[in-house]
């Protein structure tokens, strides 16, 4: 059991101090005199009396730094002067004894690869919903209308280059992958650029039947997006933008950002045998 002279906080401070790797001593002004502590240089006084020193003691077998806590009582025994002993005084000699330990931030980037790695090609007729077939016209511009009988000997055929996804990408569900959509027998391919107000699709001279750097070339790529029996084309360069075309016969094949309304985005394809 505690002597009286000793407050109870000043117990459960020696009770968390002794676990502190070193000597800890607590030494105690009463009537009967301090107890017998060696102390060899002062390091601090606290606010309620509490003074913390510090001893280097030899050993043997270690070195080890003694932590001394002295506790001025005749300061305590004044009632007029005492205060509660509160948790900011515990905190201000753990402050003392412990050492501060300072940490470093590292802030860590994860590099995605922006390569769309080319695997095969397909050829595909294409009609869309409403049944009209593309075609190219002079100079470099694709429209969208019925062709029938000797006619449809104009109509175009996709060369599709089927790509993996870029490593690091998730796609929204597992029938949904890159392509690049090309002219079949000639070098021109459709891509998705910026005019400067919107986003629009157009016939671009390439040669894109291998990897494909996202960075420089992601306009060429659509996301080939299966419905059922239907397809859509949703650009990667342009989210939300899809190849579309005009209820109107004739018209060109463009790009748009309002599904389900005027234009057709949905489209029949067929895979061709030569």
């Amino acid at each position: 059991m505690p002597s009286p002279l000793v407050p109870e906080p000043v117990i459960a401070v020696e009770s968390v101090l002794r676990g502190i790797t070193g000597f800890v001593c607590l030494s105690l002004s009463s009537e009967q005199g301090p107890s017998p502590c060696s102390l060899s240089q002062s390091l601090s006084a606290c606010d309620v009396g509490i003074q913390l020193q510090f001893t280097e003691q030899t050993s043997r077998k270690v070195f080890r730094r003694s932590v001394v806590l002295v506790v001025a009582v005749e300061k305590m025994k004044k009632a007029s002067k005492a205060r509660p002993f509160t948790d900011d005084d515990l905190r201000s000699i753990f402050d003392t004894v412990f050492e501060t330990i300072s940490f470093e931030r590292h802030n860590v980037t994860h590099t995605v690869d922006s390569i769309y790695r080319y695997f095969r090609s397909i050829s595909y007729e294409i009609r869309d919903t409403d049944q009209k077939c593309f075609k190219l016209e002079a100079p470099a511009q694709l429209v969208a209308m019925h062709l029938q009988g000797p006619n449809i000997r104009h109509q175009v055929k996709l060369n599709m280059a089927l790509y993996r996804p870029k490593s690091g990408t998730r796609n929204q569900g597992s029938m949904r992958f890159p392509v690049a959509l090309g002219i079949k027998g000639r070098s021109l391919y459709l891509s998705c650029v910026h005019n400067g107000q919107q986003p629009v699709l157009q016939l671009e001279e390439a040669d894109i039947l291998k990897d494909v750097d996202g960075a420089e070339l992601e306009r060429f790529i659509f996301y080939k997006v299966e419905n059922e029996s239907t397809a859509q084309f949703e650009s990667a360069a342009h989210h939300g933008w899809y190849i579309c075309t005009s209820p109107q016969n004739n018209q060109p094949v463009g790009v748009t950002n309002r599904l389900g309304e005027v234009f057709i985005t949905n489209y029949f394809l067929t895979q061709s045998k030569r």
